[in-house]
This record gives C-alpha cells, sequence and structure tokens, in this order.
C-alpha cells in the first residue's frame, strides 16, 4: 500500500506551513483503522496541504495516493478521501485573470497539474459510484461533478443510479450533485417528477436541486407543507463518533452529533436553508415559505427555519416585520433555541425592533445579573448578555440602567462602551459612570479593548464628556485620544497645548488626529497646512476627514486635494472618495467630485455610507439616481462572498435610512 510514498523528496515541497515531510504520515493516517488517527490526518491534509482551497506541489504529489487509497476496497476512512479529492479537484480549472501574481500564478499551475491527475482517474473513480459502502456512495457524487467533463451525460448518470439507489444518504448525495450541474428542461422536469411521487425527504431533495439549478423553475406550493413531512418522516439514527479530537474537523463533527441528536428525521438537517438560500432576492417568497416554520412546536424543524431566517436576513432586504416577532418567541423555548434566536437578533441592529418588548420582558425576567444569566463559562468574564445587546443595539432606554450597572463589575463586559455610545441624549450622566473605569495607558502600555470602547461612548457625547479631558491628558497622546479630544469640541480647550505638541509626533496618524482636533477646538488657523501634510500616507484617511470637516477654511489646500481624484490602481478606491468628499465640502465642486464619487459608489460598495452621508445639496441632487437604484436594489450593500460582519445588516438599515431621507430632502 502506497508504494514508493517515501521515495519523493517531500522536503522540497511545500505545504501551508513550510517544507512537506510530514505529509506521507498524514497520508497513511488517513487510511488508519483507529478512526481518530484518520480524523487527525484528514484535518491535517485541510489545514496544511489543502488550506483554505489552495493547493501546493506537496497537494499533487499527494493526489496519486489518495486516489490509490480510493481505489482499493474495503479500506477504511475512503468516504473522508473522496470528499478531500473532490474539493482538491474542483477548483483544478482556476479562470484566467492576466493580474494574478506570481504566488498565484504558481497555485494556479499547481490546480491544474492536480487536475490532470484525477480526471486522468476518472474511469476507475466512476467505480465509486457503485462501491459497497453507502458512506462512500454519498460521498462520491460530489467527485463525480467535480470531473466534470470527463464523465459525459453525468446529469443522466447520476438519474440512473438514483433510481438504483437504496441507501437515504446516498440516494441524496445523487441529488445534491445534480444540483451542482447545468441541467437543461429535460432533466429539470424528471427532477420535479420526482418530487411529486418521492417520499417527502427525496422529494425536498430533487426540489433543492432544482432550485440550485434553475431557482426560477422551483413550484414553491406546498413546499411548507412538503418541508414539514420531511422533518416528520423516520431515517437512519445519528451515530455518534464516540471519540474526540483535537481538531477543527473533530469539534465540527461533534458539533454535527450533538445538532443531530434527538432529531426526528436526522438525515433531513439543515435541508431548509439549502432550499431557501439559492431563490435570493425573492425575499417575500421565502418569508412565506419560513414564517410558518418557525412557529412550529418540533425543535429541529423551527431551529433550522431560524437558521434560514438568519442567512435571509443577513443578506437580503425586507419586510421582516412579522418574521422577527415570530422570532422573539423563540427566547421563551428550550435554552438552546433562546441563545440562537439572542445571539442572531443582537446582530440585526434596527431589523430586531419587534422583538423589544419581547427581548425587555425577558431580560426583566432573569436574575439581577443578566450579564450573566444563560451564558456559557467562557463568555461570563467578558461578554453582555445578548438580551442587553439587543436592546442597546436599538437605543431602547431600559438597556441603560443594566449597562451603567456592568462598568461597575470586576470583570467588565468589554463592549458596554461601544452599547453606551448609543446612548448621546444621557451623555454627562454616562460620562461620570465611565471616568472611574477609563484605563490611563502609559507610555508603550497596549490599548485594551475597553479603553477603545470608552473612547467611542465619548466621541458620541461631545461636550458633554468635557469631564474626561484631565483623564485624557493624564496619558501619553495617542491617536484615539486625539480624535476624542477633538470630537467633545471646545470644551477640551486645555488639551490644545499637548495637542499642539503632538502635532510634530512621528505617528502620521497622531499628527493627523491632533491637527484635525485643534480645528475643532478652537479654529487653529495653521490647520489645514499640517493635515496637508498628510495626505499620502498611513494619516491620509485621518487627513481627508478632517479637511472634510473644516469645509471653507480648508480653501488653501484644495489644489492638493485635487491631485487625490484620480481612479485607483488596486480598485479600492478610498482615496479618490476620501479626497472627492474633501473638496465638495471645502469648494461644493460638483463637476469634479460626482465622478469621482460614482466610480467609488459602484467600485467599492463600502464607500456608500460615506458618500450618501455627505449628500446634501447639489451633490444629493447629482446622486440621486444611485440613491434611487440603491433603494431599488434587493441585496444589502455589503454582503460580499466569504466575508461577514456582525454590522453588516445595521449598516445596510443605516444607509438606506440615509438614502431615503437625501431624497425627500431633494423633493
Amino acid at each position: 500500500m502506497f508504494a514508493g510514498l517515501d521515495d519523493i523528496d517531500w522536503g522540497s515541497l511545500r505545504h501551508a506551513y513550510g517544507t512537506a515531510e510530514d505529509v506521507p504520515g498524514w497520508v497513511r493516517g488517513l487510511a488508519d483503522p483507529d478512526p481518530a488517527v484518520r480524523e487527525v490526518a484528514l484535518d491535517a491534509m485541510y489545514g496544511a496541504v489543502h488550506h483554505q482551497g489552495d493547493i501546493y506541489d506537496s497537494t499533487v504529489a499527494a493526489v496519486p495516493y489518495l486516489i490509490e487509497a480510493l481505489t482499493t476496497p474495503e479500506l477504511p476512512g475512503r468516504d473522508g478521501i473522496v470528499e478531500l479529492l473532490a474539493s482538491i479537484a474542483e477548483i483544478g480549472e482556476w479562470p484566467d485573470d492576466p493580474d494574478r501574481d506570481e504566488d498565484d500564478a504558481e497555485m494556479c499551475r499547481q490546480a491544474s497539474r492536480a487536475h490532470v491527475l484525477v480526471t486522468a482517474a476518472a474511469p476507475r473513480l466512476l467505480r465509486l459510484a457503485d462501491d459497497p459502502s453507502p458512506l462512500v456512495r454519498a460521498a462520491a457524487p460530489k467527485l463525480l461533478v467535480a470531473l466534470g467533463p470527463a464523465i459525459p451525460d453525468l446529469p443522466e448518470l447520476l438519474l440512473r443510479l438514483h433510481g438504483t439507489e437504496v441507501d437515504v444518504p446516498a440516494k441524496m448525495g445523487l441529488l445534491d450533485a445534480l444540483g451542482g450541474l447545468p441541467l437543461d428542461d429535460g432533466t429539470v422536469g424528471r427532477l420535479l417528477e420526482l418530487a411529486e411521487s418521492e417520499r417527502a425527504s427525496m422529494a425536498l431533495a430533487a426540489l433543492i436541486a432544482v432550485t440550485r439549478a434553475r431557482p426560477h423553475r422551483v413550484p414553491l406550493d406546498g413546499v411548507t407543507a412538503l418541508i414539514e413531512r420531511a422533518y416528520a418522516e423516520e431515517g437512519p439514527a445519528a451515530e455518534p463518533g464516540g471519540f474526540q479530537t483535537d481538531t477543527l474537523i473533530g469539534s465540527l463533527r461533534v458539533l454535527a452529533e450533538e445538532r443531530d441528536e434527538g432529531r426526528r428525521a436526522p438525515h433531513c438537517a439543515r435541508r431548509i436553508e439549502d432550499l431557501t438560500d439559492p431563490l435570493g432576492s425573492r425575499v417575500p417568497e421565502r418569508i412565506t415559505i419560513l414564517t410558518p416554520l418557525l412557529a412550529s412546536a418540533h425543535d429541529d424543524l423551527a431551529g433550522d427555519a431560524l437558521y434560514a431566517a438568519n442567512k435571509m436576513i443577513d443578506s437580503w432586504r425586507g419586510d421582516y416585520r412579522d418574521t422577527v416577532a415570530v422570532i422573539a418567541g423563540f427566547l421563551d423555548r428550550s435554552r438552546q433555541l433562546a441563545g440562537q434566536a439572542a445571539r442572531m437578533l443582537k446582530h440585526w441592529g434596527p431589523v430586531a425592533a419587534p422583538a423589544a418588548d419581547t427581548v425587555a420582558g425577558r431580560l426583566a425576567s432573569i436574575d439581577a445579573r443578566p450579564w450573566r444569566d444563560g451564558l456559557p463559562d467562557w463568555a461570563l468574564r467578558s461578554t453582555l448578555h445578548p438580551y442587553l445587546e439587543i436592546l442597546a443595539g436599538l437605543g431602547d432606554e431600559r438597556a441603560l440602567p443594566l449597562l451603567l450597572t456592568a462598568l461597575t463589575l470586576p470583570q467588565r463586559p468589554k463592549d458596554t462602551g461601544y452599547r453606551l455610545a448609543r446612548y448621546p441624549g444621557h451623555g454627562a450622566r454616562i460620562t461620570a459612570a465611565i471616568l472611574p473605569h477609563l484605563p490611563v495607558l502609559a507610555e508603550g502600555e497596549r490599548e485594551p479593548t475597553e479603553w477603545y470602547a470608552f473612547h467611542g461612548a465619548l466621541r458620541a457625547f461631545g461636550a458633554d464628556a468635557a469631564p474626561a479631558v484631565p483623564r485624557l491628558l493624564a496619558a501619553p497622546m495617542r491617536e484615539w485620544s486625539a480624535t476624542t479630544l477633538g470630537r467633545i469640541g471646545p470644551a477640551a480647550a486645555e488639551a490644545v497645548p499637548a495637542l499642539r505638541r503632538a502635532v510634530s509626533a512621528d505617528d502620521p496618524r497622531l499628527a493627523a488626529a491632533a491637527a484635525g482636533a485643534l480645528w475643532r477646538i478652537d479654529r487653529a488657523p495653521d490647520a489645514a497646512g499640517l493635515l496637508a501634510a498628510h495626505l499620502d500616507g498611513p494619516g491620509s484617511r485621518t487627513a481627508f476627514e478632517e479637511l472634510a470637516a473644516m469645509g471653507p477654511a480648508a480653501a488653501a489646500v484644495a489644489p492638493l486635494v485635487v491631485t487625490h481624484l484620480g481612479a485607483p490602481p488596486e480598485g479600492h478606491w478610498w482615496t479618490p472618495v476620501l479626497a472627492a468628499l474633501a473638496l465638495w465640502h471645502i469648494t461644493g465642486d460638483t463637476d469634479r467630485t460626482v465622478p469621482v464619487l460614482t466610480g467609488g459608489w459602484h467600485g467599492n460598495p463600502l464607500t456608500r455610507p460615506a458618500i450618501a452621508a455627505a449628500a446634501t445639496g447639489p451633490l444629493a441632487a447629482a446622486l440621486e439616481p444611485l440613491l434611487h437604484a440603491e433603494l431599488a436594489a434587493h441585496q444589502r450593500f455589503n454582503v460580499r462572498p466569504g466575508s461577514w460582519s456582525s454590522s453588516q445588516v445595521t449598516d445596510d438599515e443605516q444607509l438606506r435610512d440615509r438614502c431615503r431621507s437625501v431624497l425627500r430632502e431633494t423633493r
């Protein structure tokens, strides 16, 4: 077995973390009789040899041995190897990109080599579809799809195999694979026929395949009832592994085992989102499907609907008032469902408003230390209770007394300051409460998270934060403290000498922040010139923003600002957008700024909130088509593949509110 594996000079090959001498041991471990050894080896292969989907020369060198293992009957662990090889093969033909750097170009070459090796073995790998092991048969369709053109008439083959397969997970695997292929009308029609004739779980899988391949062909009438029948269906019992490993794969396996424990139909787990995710912008239809499922008395069904609703709300705009009201009811269900719902609600910002009264009621009903109740041990030292975060995110007054109490805890929740920033109307009271706990940092001491959080609150309070000035000046000046002093404004006049010294600091971020603060506090006449010195380099963002705040008073440096309006070679757009915003505030020139802002709006959607915030008067009129288009869009502006932000929904809702406000003012 694995002949020649040790003859390869693995030390000359590399994976994500260095040379590849450890790869032979991992390859052998994939087929070890001990499932724990196999799990550790598979985790290492994903974590290093196929790290985040990348392909290295060591990945290519391992491929023949993965194929050998897969084509050796009765070898243990082959289902995991099938999925690993499918992942390696499916990215084997990366798109051409003339701007790819050398590292990416090399990765592309290695991926192509791996793909060639796998497709050359297609006739042998095709036999996995008839393998004696149902686990292998369930995983094999992913590999067949990854082989692509190497297997002719693949949709027809998968449907034929589905007709003869008897194992439920394997039958589902075949239908799931079909959803990843381009399907003609005939194949879609046969899948829809299956959806009418098969048992509920299989009918649901057939609809999911159609939804993934042709989302506008799937009939949605009766889908909710079909899902309810599928989740009530008897199926193969979930079998716990009976062991644990200190690996990511192991942790995910254990989580899946815990998720499936007590389910009526473990083979249907998380199938709701598989159906609704591909529907994308069809939000009303998704709401129609999900809202009744959320109200189910069965935790498995309601919990999966909750995850599907979360993914919808995170990415798509819609009227979620009724849906959120139903989700608020989860707070009175099992501890697990209540925790899941609370964690989601706290990230939805204003969308969570229909749940506010329910959240406040639950908060009032738990013990006197609600930032502790219901949290796992690891969170007790550092985290606010999600109920508090939900209400604070809405600026709800019912959270404020508890947030102020949280300040006095020996181990303060780290986000308390950020949440207090939501209450600018209580700035003086909150500042007085913060002051005893505001860290005074020594030279070279690293800023703790709560230091940033407290500064965020003080900035929101403006002149009401003036009592904090002496404490801010008791420590060496830093960029954040200079910015905070500036936001306090003229009430921070005693900080001027320290800020005057800071404008000569070696740190350009601090120097720019200090120059901006000098203008905000006492209208320093040299502020514009000091800021103009930082239009290039690390302090540029602060410099542009502070020049924008100065407005016409910075007219002398407008010609320098103009030189930064050019489109960026990297395409990130922040520098020209910030320059254009500064120029607009300084000169009111729309002829030169609107084309740049339009380019930034489309070129980097993350610039949109800053652009919309500046849109007044002639600029608002010029940007009106962009604002209308934004409000007509279905997807949230900040949704990007492979990324997520806890403020994603809040930021999008605020952008939409700003667009509406600007358009009302332009009428």
